[in-house]
């Protein structure tokens, strides 16, 4: 009788042991998915921060195209007189609107072209480049700002930002032939 109490006692001993470990699994079984949902929705955020860094490096290499392609078409222009300062900001703004961005085209002001004696400048509008169209080598083309609509970041990087590129092209310093 004896043992069999002992028996008895161990075993009610045990099932309460495997209760107590039933119930502690039920309490922490929503803590999986708590733990799930945060982890993907981390992996969520950080794949659209990606897309959207990805369409403003995008979206920046294109403009940068243009500018360089209107710069290069405005120093083809100029000829040493006030007749090459307006037709290379005529070329400049007529290769920069030739450029889509996001389905759109590109306004592009003439005060957005700048000339230059020296390629550090001091740049000048076209009206002052006119005025003294001898020494001028260098044009400088910046394109107007673009908006690059934010998708996934927007909370942290506001609904769109604003985006502009800038090229500088001259004349290459003559050869000196001995």
């Amino acid at each position: 009788n004896q043992a069999s109490i002992n028996q008895m006692n161990l075993f009610i001993h045990q099932e309460g042991a495997k209760m107590k470990e039933i119930q502690k699994r039920k309490s922490e079984r929503g803590s999986i998915l708590a733990t799930s949902a945060l982890g993907m929705l981390s992996v969520l955020l950080a794949v659209g921060l990606g897309i959207d860094i990805s369409r403003f490096y995008l979206t920046k290499a294109e403009l940068q195209n243009a500018a360089d392609a209107s710069a290069l078409a405005a120093v083809s222009g100029l000829n040493g007189g006030p007749a090459g300062i307006t037709e290379a900001t005529n070329r400049a703004v007529q290769s920069m609107n030739n450029y889509n961005f996001n389905k759109t085209g590109v306004s592009f002001p003439r005060a957005n072209v700048l000339f230059a004696v020296n390629l550090n400048g001091p740049y000048m509008s076209e009206v002052s480049a006119t005025a003294a169209p001898t020494d001028i080598r260098f044009v400088q083309v910046t394109t107007p700002d673009s908006a690059v609509p934010v998708s996934f970041a927007a909370v942290v990087l506001g609904s769109s930002q604003n985006l502009s590129a800038t090229a500088t092209a001259g004349y290459s310093v003559p050869l000196n032939v001995i």
